[in-house]
């Protein structure tokens, strides 16, 4: 199920910064996880899609990264000099994370 790979990726971000949000998708208009440095001033959003197939993970990664872009995930996040942006796809026990 796709909200396994949520609690997953929010868990293995969870020592990386001060803050780890986790969305696993509400419906809401936000992003799956919002990582936030605030010591830095840095954060990551993520958007994370399961694919079918192997074969469908860059496919699915690249519309994943679309929609940080198109739904302006991150851009309510003040005060933050670098916001990154990161598209994932899982598939079984693979995945492909891109920027």
């Amino acid at each position: 199920r796709e909200d396994y790979y949520h609690a997953f990726l929010a868990g293995l971000l969870s020592g990386a910064g001060d803050s780890v949000r986790s969305n696993r998708e509400t419906g809401s208009g936000r992003a799956d996880i919002v990582l936030l440095d605030k010591r830095n001033r840095r954060a990551a959003v993520f958007e994370v899609k399961r694919s079918a197939s192997d074969n469908d993970m860059a496919r699915d990664a690249q519309a994943a990264l679309r929609q940080i872009q198109d739904r302006g995930y991150g851009t309510d996040l003040e005060g933050y000099r670098d916001i990154l942006s990161y598209g994932a796809a899982f598939c079984r026990k693979g995945v492909l994370i891109i920027a």
